[in-house]
């Protein structure tokens, strides 16, 4: 077996002791007789979505275990009892030596199915199972494969089915979902469970899409050495803006939003010469309430640097339990990334001290890189601008991972409910296929953002404190939780 093979392999093996898991949200579908709740998954960056068993712990975090491939999810079930990965490799081309002097050595990228018959192979002898099932699958226009076999774990018997879906000749996306087996009506319910989940993939990514967003990025990457000339120079709307939240047509909370000009001291605090940055800082504060009762307070400030070399993300989420739900205490994460010239560091905590994942390695950010508070702005940037794409590498604070951002300007609109001229854009994270369409007024400050069920509408600050406030003030009253 290459050693190669074999850490992936054995990196697949190891689902049981998933780290630093958060619990999903999102809306869940009703059970039936034959399915179980679910909650919608979906990678922009690598274009697809599916639906995954609600309730269990989940990490979006991407972690790299071995050269050639990187981990996109790692889940486990309540008990532990079933845990599943997602894992994206590449296929390593294949290069024949030369015969003679005038020959050149050939590369080609082996066909899935060689890559798929020696990538099981080698899982079920890292396994040391003795029996490999193979099943062709179909999504068309892919076909793939789902490997299954059964081995022990300890005392205890596992079965796993490993889906493997060529997204692209060089690229193979991998599902694995492995549980404990202690009878047959076990393994028939995880390979109805697996089925139900592998079902619901939807498949958004086009390699030929991608080699046409060239053009895109290159137009991102002129707007970008314009700005590093004239950042300086932006003129900011220094107005603090509230804006209702709605999903489904639903109204669930606030955001607020403000942007000034602001030094960020770079050098550490006690430092004998303090060293400071100016430039861009936003502020966004938002409150969600639930249904249940339960509350989501996040706190999120950005800086930027006017000279692009310098940014920061800090992101607070805290969510307070309902005031009948004990105990009565919040849980509160905290993520970082800081930017220093091109590369990215990001760091994260939660109050309840779980174990956490591995640090995440530096991210080299790249030409095309717009720190997330120039994206706040970004409309203001592109007002006067043809109606072409831009593309740009930003930050995703979910995955803790670089994505793309696709703004294209469509001029003005009418906007209902807004006197003034309105602006409109399309925006695109990633490689989905359904942009959401956002409206500014004149001078590039968001008016609504309309992306799916999720709406974000601007409205008064008297507004906001007619709906939300008594709700909000009992939450700070209860935690002791303050905005700044």
């Amino acid at each position: 077996m290459t050693s190669q093979m074999s850490r992936r392999c054995a990196t697949l093996l190891n689902l049981v002791p998933v780290l630093g898991m958060a619990a999903a949200e999102g809306p869940s579908s009703q059970p039936t007789s034959t399915s179980q709740p679910t909650v919608n998954y979906t990678d922009a960056a690598y274009g697809f979505e599916l639906q995954l068993p609600a309730g269990w712990d989940y990490d979006r975090s991407r972690f790299q275990e071995y050269k050639g491939s990187i981990g996109l999810l790692r889940g486990r079930g309540p008990g532990g009892q079933q845990a599943l990965q997602i894992v994206v490799f590449r296929i390593q081309p294949l290069v024949t030596p030369r015969t003679g002097d005038a020959d050149r050595p050939t590369v080609k990228i082996p066909p899935f199915e060689d890559w798929v018959a020696q990538f099981g192979r080698e899982l079920a002898e890292s396994a040391n199972a003795t029996k490999l099932e193979w099943e062709t699958w179909s999504l068309p226009p892919r076909v793939g494969a789902v490997l299954t076999y059964s081995s022990k774990l300890g005392a205890t018997m596992t079965r796993t089915h490993t889906l493997c879906v060529p997204f692209d000749p060089g690229t193979v996306w991998v599902l694995v979902y492995t549980g404990a087996v202690f009878n047959e009506e076990d393994e028939h319910r995880l390979r109805r469970d697996f089925d139900q989940i592998v079902g619901t993939l939807r498949v958004h990514y086009d390699p030929g899409e991608v080699e046409q967003m060239a053009s895109a990025f290159g137009r991102g990457e002129t707007l970008l050495a314009r700005l590093r000339k004239q950042a300086n120079q932006v003129k900011l709307d220094e107005t603090e803006y509230y804006y209702d939240i709605a999903i489904g047509g639903k109204s669930l909370g606030y955001l607020t939003r403000r942007v000034a000009r602001e030094d960020q001291v770079l050098t550490a605090p006690g430092a004998k010469h303090q060293v400071a940055a100016p430039g861009l800082r936003v502020r966004e504060r938002s409150w969600r309430f639930a249904e249940d009762g339960t509350v989501r307070r996040t706190r999120l400030d950005l800086f930027a640097s006017f000279d692009l070399q310098n940014a920061l993300i800090e992101s607070q989420q805290t969510q307070l339990p309902a005031s009948d739900v004990q105990p009565q205490k919040a849980l509160v994460k905290t993520d970082q990334v800081v930017r220093k010239e091109d590369v990215l560091v990001s760091s994260y905590t939660t109050s309840l001290d779980r174990t956490l994942p591995e640090p995440s390695k530096p991210l080299s950010v790249g030409p095309v890189y717009l720190d997330l508070a120039w994206v706040r702005v970004l409309p203001g940037l592109l007002l006067a601008a043809p109606q072409e794409a831009h593309a740009f590498a930003i930050y995703n604070t979910e995955t803790r991972a670089l994505i793309s951002l696709v703004v294209t300007p469509l001029g003005e609109r009418t906007l209902e409910g807004y006197d003034g001229p309105a602006c409109a854009f399309e925006t695109r994270e990633g490689l989905i296929d359904r942009p959401s369409l956002m409206y500014t007024d004149a001078r590039g400050n968001l008016l609504r953002l309309v992306a799916g069920d999720l709406v974000v509408k601007r409205v008064s600050r008297d507004e906001v404190e007619r709906t939300y406030g008594p709700r909000r003030d009992d939450a700070r009253r209860r935690f002791s939780v303050a905005d700044d």
